[in-house]
C-alpha cells in the first residue's frame, strides 16, 4: 500500500491517460469501508464490524449508493452492489468506472465504452473512443487514436453528443466551467465548455480549477492562477496542492503550508504530508514515522505509525507492522490494526477527495473485425486473379525487380499495411518471378558457369497469401477472426487438409482458400485451380 499511496501524494500526474480521469469528489463521511484480509475484500463499518462478507478481488467506496466491485475467481468481471451487498448491476463487465453524475462507463468483452445509469440501463456507446473518463460538470473526456498513432482528446455530454471534438494531446478535469488542455507543443491553457480557449497556452503543466483557483507550473516551479489567468501566487514552489484556503507546499523534498499570499504558515519540514481537507489535523511524516499536527504545526498525535492517512470525519486510517486499523482524534485505536489493506480507492478518497485512477476511466475492448475482413478481397486478393502476372503486380505497386525474390518463391509485395489500430497485414505472391539460365564465363581451362536471373513479367504466381497481424484489442482474438472469415465462405466446401490438421481448406470451383493461426495472427492463402 505504501508505494501507491506515496504516488497518490504526488502533486502532478504525468501519465497521459490518467490526467483527466480523477473524480475530484467532495469528501464525506464513509459509513462502509472496503478492507482486505488475505486475497478478498470485504466491507466493515466504522466500528470494525463486517457488514458485507469477503468476496471481492477489488472494491471501491460507495458513491451515489453503489460501489464498484470485481469478482474473485477465474472470471474477474466488474459489477455494482448496494450497501446491503446485493448486486444492483450484475458483474458482467470487463472493465468499469465508478458512478458520477448518475452515469458510469462500462466495457463488455470485445465492445466499446458504454454509458449506463444506476439501474444498469444503456444510454449510449462511444464506438470510436480508445479511452473514456468519468463525467465532470456534465462532460466526459474521451480520446481517439489519430492517424499517426497519437491520442487526441475531446469531450462528450451526457446524451452522447460530442461537444468538443478530439483535438488536444492531453486534458485535465472540468472545474468551475474551465478545463486545462495541452497542445501539440506541450503547452497548457484552459478552455470553456464550448472548447474556446479562455486562458492561452503558456504553462508547462496545469491542474483543474477548484473554487476559482488552479495550480500551474512554469518550468519546475508551481504557482496559482485565478480564472482570468492572473497569478494569485507566482511560481516559486517545487510543488503545490490546494488545501482549503491554504496551500500545501513542497520545497527541497520537505512539506509545509502557506496562506493565499504565499506566506509560510507551517515551514516545510516534513518528509511527507497529506492534506488537512477541512479537518483540524493533518498526517505528516518525520523520520521513519507518521503522526498528526494541528494548523499551528504542533504535534497533537506524536509520530508512532508506520503510515498514517487523512481523517475521514473523526477517524483516520493508520498502519503498523503491516496491519491497518482506525484511530480517533486523540490517537486511540477504535479498530485495532488487523487488516492487510484498505482499498486504494478509499485511500485516494480520504486523502484528496478523488477516486483511485483505475476506477476513473475505461479502455475500449472493441476490435473492428468487420474492417479486417472487409480488407480481404476473397474473389481476387488485392485485385489479382488466376491470369494475373508478376508484371501486373510490379505495375500496380510500382516495384523494382529487386523487390521480388530472385532465389525463391515467396515474394512479399505489401508489408505491414495498417487496417485498424489493432490489425495490419502483409501480402505475398507465391511463385518464381525470375528466369534463370547457366551462362558460361571465360574460355578454355579458365571457363566456368554462373547463373543469370532475369525478371519475367509474364510469369504467373501459383498462389497468394495474406498474413494478418493482431495487436492491442485484436491480440488473442484469432479464433474470433477466423470464425468471422469462415462465415463469409458459406458458398465454399470445407475440406480436410491431409497434410496439416492446423490448416482448414475451403474450395469452390475456382480456388482453394486455406486458413490457419500464426504466432501473431492468422494466415490466408489463395490457390487457383485453373485459369
Amino acid at each position: 500500500m505504501k508505494q501507491i499511496v506515496q504516488f497518490a501524494a504526488g502533486l502532478f500526474l504525468t501519465a497521459t491517460v490518467l490526467t483527466s480521469c480523477g473524480s475530484g469528489d467532495g469528501i464525506s463521511e464513509q459509513k462502509l469501508l472496503p478492507v482486505r484480509n488475505g486475497k478478498e475484500y470485504q466491507y466493515i463499518n466504522r466500528k470494525g464490524e463486517i457488514v458485507i462478507n469477503p468476496q471481492f478481488a477489488q472494491a471501491s467506496i460507495f458513491r451515489e449508493g453503489l460501489a464498484l466491485v470485481q469478482l474473485s475467481g477465474n472470471e474477474p468481471k466488474w459489477g455494482f452492489i448496494d450497501e446491503d451487498g446485493k448486486y444492483v448491476i450484475n458483474a458482467q463487465y470487463k472493465s468499469a468506472t465508478i458512478f458520477r453524475e448518475g452515469l458510469a462507463w462500462v466495457v463488455k468483452p470485445n465492445e466499446a465504452p458504454t454509458a449506463i445509469d444506476t439501474k444498469g440501463e444503456v444510454k449510449f456507446t462511444l464506438q470510436e473512443a480508445e479511452f473514456v473518463c468519468i463525467f465532470r460538470e456534465g462532460l466526459a473526456a474521451f480520446c481517439i487514436v489519430g492517424e499517426e498513432g497519437n491520442h487526441k482528446w475531446g469531450f462528450v455530454n451526457k446524451r452522447g453528443e460530442i461537444i468538443i471534438n478530439p483535438q488536444f494531446s492531453q486534458v485535465a478535469n472540468f472545474g468551475d466551467g474551465l478545463c486545462a488542455v495541452r497542445n501539440d507543443d506541450r503547452k497548457w491553457g484552459y478552455i470553456d465548455k464550448e472548447g474556446k480557449i479562455i486562458i492561452n497556452y503558456q504553462f508547462d503543466h496545469a491542474q483543474s480549477f477548484e473554487k476559482g483557483k488552479a495550480i500551474v507550473k512554469l518550468g519546475d516551479k508551481a504557482g496559482v492562477i485565478d480564472k482570468t489567468g492572473k497569478y494569485i501566487l507566482n511560481p516559486q514552489f517545487d510543488e503545490l496542492r490546494i488545501d482549503g484556503n491554504w496551500f500545501q507546499v513542497e520545497q527541497n523534498g520537505k512539506y509545509g503550508w502557506c496562506d493565499k499570499d504565499g506566506k509560510l504558515i507551517i515551514n516545510p519540514q516534513f518528509d511527507n504530508a497529506y492534506l488537512f481537507n477541512e479537518n483540524k489535523l493533518a498526517a505528516v511524516k518525520s523520520g521513519e514515522n507518521y503522526g498528526y499536527i494541528d494548523k499551528k504545526g504542533k504535534y497533537v498525535i506524536n509520530p508512532q505509525f508506520d503510515h498514517a492517512y487523512s481523517f475521514n470525519s473523526n477517524l483516520a486510517l493508520v498502519e503498523n507492522a503491516g496491519k491497518t486499523g482506525l484511530i480517533d482524534r486523540k490517537g486511540k485505536y477504535v479498530v485495532n490494526p488487523q487488516f492487510d489493506d484498505f482499498s486504494w480507492d478509499l485511500i485516494f478518497y480520504i486523502n484528496s477527495g478523488s477516486s483511485f485512477h483505475g476506477h476513473g476511466y475505461v479502455t475500449t475492448d472493441y476490435f473492428n473485425i468487420n474492417a479486417v475482413v472487409s480488407a480481404i478481397n476473397f474473389d481476387a486478393p488485392e485485385g489479382f486473379t488466376a491470369i494475373s502476372t508478376f508484371g501486373d503486380i510490379k505495375k500496380k505497386y510500382d516495384l523494382e525487380d529487386s523487390k521480388f525474390n530472385k532465389y525463391g518463391t515467396d515474394n512479399e509485395v505489401v508489408k505491414n499495411k495498417s487496417i485498424t489500430n489493432d490489425a495490419s497485414y502483409s501480402f505475398h505472391a507465391i511463385g518464381k518471378a525470375f528466369d534463370q539460365k547457366q551462362v558460361r564465363q571465360g574460355s578454355g581451362w579458365y571457363s566456368y558457369y554462373t547463373t543469370k536471373y532475369d525478371f519475367n513479367g509474364e510469369r504467373k504466381p501459383v498462389s497468394y497469401s495474406y498474413e494478418i497481424y493482431l495487436s492491442g484489442n485484436g491480440a488473442g482474438k484469432e479464433d474470433l477472426l477466423l470464425s468471422t472469415i469462415e462465415s463469409k465462405l458459406s458458398g465454399y466446401t470445407k475440406i480436410e487438409n491431409a497434410r496439416n490438421k492446423d490448416i482448414t481448406d475451403y474450395s469452390d470451383d475456382q480456388k482453394i482458400i486455406s486458413l490457419s493461426k500464426t504466432r501473431k495472427g492468422i494466415s490466408l492463402s489463395f490457390k487457383y485451380l485453373a485459369e
